[in-house]
């Protein structure tokens, strides 16, 4: 089926507000080939507008979040527990490896006590289906079973990274509010958060075994948000959990006034983080979380220890992915933010969920106002669509919130998984367009399926120096584009990041 084709029946399926446009099927840790699939993994490289100064640990996995500190004139990027030194990013090296625990990294330098300080975050295994378990938590128990018995850290953990080639842990924090030495605990424990160096930090976490009101099937518990004062890492305190109403159990009148309610497909959950713009206590409102298939959920934090629903931005509902998985808030002060989902199923195999641009000058009442165009392959690939190349097509990240210098107001990329790095012109945030692209080799085995469907996961756009980090199967490549602006390819002090108030006072 081409694209468009394929395109047209994904707008009648949401018109009707249903997922039957295309058939669904549940197991997403395998592949569902198609008649026009390739018989084999693409190895070629294909850009547009873009080009490849560096690779770093070609043939490893370097997808990931990553997350940056300096230190004078010296940069260094936190990808998969590395510190990777890229002062001269052309000749990126490793100084600390394996120097902490968990890929969920968040990294700020904290004022008050005058540190880099990384929180890190550990949940709970998936409940994911296998050829075997088709439907996952729902066709074997035991997957349950394990998630409640699960032992470690269920919550996020505090270095001092102030010398990056030696992190110092702090704290540990878990979620339910126990001893976080405990061999078993409850809950989730996170997936997504946000820290910025100053007094909050926000967390992605179904906070006790109550928290299970999960339709999809690859996870067991429901995520809400948690607040904690992180003003001290050493000895972080509760601050406050929310959630939407139905998904603790001994909630079923909300929960069954869910649209999702029994369809054991959508993630009713959380995805995370809640970003916040500006912080609470330098007179910061409001937060902005992807909430999987609810919408894109703002809440109001003046009173940080209740915080307030202001609005939630909720498309009919297509059911399968995660609807909203990430929000893009770089461009507030242009009035808008881009939502985007995550596909799980490879060999589009559920229904493509769009990015959208929302306007959001007034918080209380967001609006779509266009779609991120939907990318089209090279022309010399060896597939029309990306749904005939084995893996993912979807996407998946917007470059990372933190940053050196100021998000470009008119330029942002997405990874893609096996459609690469898509760059986008918003100059008109109403008629976004596709204008360019870095498609690296595919990764892995295709008799491997979890060796490829992650091909191009991650970016991080150091936005004064004009230069793109690509995470991907097959190791971290250093991307620029004319569309960026020139490359500064020397090492360079960061004059100021991306938020305000973000990594004052660092050295």
């Amino acid at each position: 089926m081409s694209e468009n084709k394929r395109r047209d029946l994904l707008k009648f399926g949401a018109a009707l507000g249903v997922a039957g446009a295309v058939p669904l099927a549940y197991a997403n840790r395998h592949p569902h080939v198609r008649p026009t699939s390739l018989p084999y993994l693409d190895r070629n490289m294909y850009r547009s507008n873009t080009d490849v100064l560096a690779h770093f640990d070609p043939g490893e996995e370097r997808g990931s979040k990553m997350q940056m500190m300096s230190i004078g004139s010296r940069r260094f990027l936190f990808n998969r527990r590395d510190v990777i030194e890229v002062t001269e990013p052309t000749k990126p090296v490793v100084i600390n490896k394996g120097a902490y625990a968990s890929g969920q990294v968040q990294l700020a330098f904290n004022r008050k006590l005058g540190k880099w300080i990384l929180m890190t975050g550990h949940g709970s295994m998936g409940t994911f289906s296998t050829k075997e378990w088709p439907h996952g938590k729902y066709d074997n128990p035991a997957l349950i079973k394990r998630n409640i018995e699960q032992k470690g850290l269920r919550g996020v953990r505090f270095y001092d990274a102030s010398d990056p080639a030696k992190l110092v842990l702090l704290s540990e924090w878990s979620c339910d509010q126990g001893d976080p030495k405990r061999e078993v605990q409850t809950g989730s424990g996170t997936h997504r958060n946000y820290y910025d160096g100053g007094q909050y930090a926000y967390l992605d976490t179904g906070p006790d075994n109550t928290f299970t009101n999960m339709e999809a099937f690859f996870r067991y518990y429901t995520n809400g948000i948690q607040i904690i004062d992180a003003s001290d890492p050493a000895k972080p305190k509760f601050v406050s959990n929310s959630w939407v109403p139905g998904q603790k159990q001994g909630e079923e009148d909300a929960y069954r006034k869910w649209r999702e309610y029994g369809d054991k497909t959508s993630f009713t959950s959380l995805h995370g983080p809640m970003y916040v713009p500006r912080r609470v206590e330098d007179g910061g409102r409001y937060g902005y979380s992807a909430y999987g298939s609810f919408g894109m959920v703002v809440h109001d934090l003046t009173d940080i220890r209740n915080p307030k629903l202001v609005s939630r931005f909720n498309p009919p509902l297509k059911a399968g992915a995660i609807p909203f998985h990430t929000i893009d808030i770089a461009r507030l002060d242009r009035g808008f933010v881009i939502t985007n989902p995550e596909v799980l199923n490879p060999d589009c195999n559920e229904a493509y969920q769009p990015s959208i641009v929302v306007d959001v000058r007034n918080p209380a009442s967001p609006r779509a106002i266009a779609e991120l165009p939907v990318p089209q392959p090279p022309q010399d690939a060896p597939y029309r669509d990306y749904c005939d190349k084995r893996g993912r097509f979807g996407p998946h990240n917007p470059p990372h919130l933190k940053a050196p210098g100021k998000a470009d107001p008119n330029f942002t990329a997405y990874s893609f998984f096996n459609a690469g790095l898509q760059l986008y012109d918003i100059r008109d945030p109403s008629k976004p367009r596709n204008s360019g692209y870095f498609v690296p080799p595919q990764p892995g085995s295709l008799d491997d399926y979890l060796s490829y469907p992650r091909d191009t996961d991650a970016v991080f756009v150091e936005w004064d120096r004009k230069l793109m980090w690509v995470g991907t199967g097959s190791g971290l490549y250093l991307v620029t584009s004319p569309l960026l602006g020139k490359p500064v390819l020397a090492p360079m002090a960061v004059k100021e990041w991306s938020l305000p108030g973000l990594n004052v006072g660092a050295a």
